[in-house]
């Protein structure tokens, strides 16, 4: 029986793509946030644009792919995110979706990490508590602030909110 899994997908019609994949997927995970235009009129943006997240088996993945490349009646068309110099699609842990759902949460907020400790630049740390606990990422100034940065290989970069020092450990 194939695992379910979550599968990093690109497409040109990112809402359509959402709305047509939840009925044949397990779950579908679309990061959007609220923009207030300049007239005040309120919109949905996505957070990374023309792309979401699917969790379903590899074999059903790569039919709906396929369906959408060769069947002009197919619901919509996308491609999923291949391992770098490999053919073979890119598994996106649960922790990676996990990490993005918390952080594209409407509660989020965007803060500096406190620089107790003198954490530098590009060194990776796990996070021991609160609840990003058994993250890790690493240093990355953003704006003169430092951040704890988690990457999600080939697709996007992800900055952690308020992360205090004493919940960091550094990783040799």
């Amino acid at each position: 029986m194939d695992e379910s899994n979550w599968f990093a997908i690109k497409t040109r019609r990112d809402f359509h793509a959402e709305e047509s994949l939840r009925p044949v997927c397990d779950e579908v995970f679309f990061p959007t946030h609220i923009v207030r235009e300049p007239s005040g009129v309120k919109r949905v943006k996505a957070i990374i644009p023309r792309v979401l997240f699917i969790k379903t088996s590899a074999r059903n993945a790569l039919a709906l792919e396929t369906a959408g490349r060769t069947d002009p009646a197919a619901p919509v068309r996308f491609w999923i995110y291949r391992y770098p110099d490999s053919k073979d699609i890119q598994i996106i842990s649960s922790s990676q979706i996990n990490i993005l759902k918390l952080l594209t949460a409407e509660d989020s907020t965007r803060c500096e990490i406190f620089n107790k400790r003198d954490f530098h630049e590009g060194q990776r740390v796990r996070i021991t508590g609160g609840e990003f606990e058994g993250y890790e990422g690493y240093v990355q100034r953003v704006k003169k602030n430092k951040h704890v940065i988690v990457k999600i290989e080939g697709i996007c970069l992800v900055m952690l909110p308020f992360i205090h020092p004493d919940l960091l450990e550094p990783i040799d």
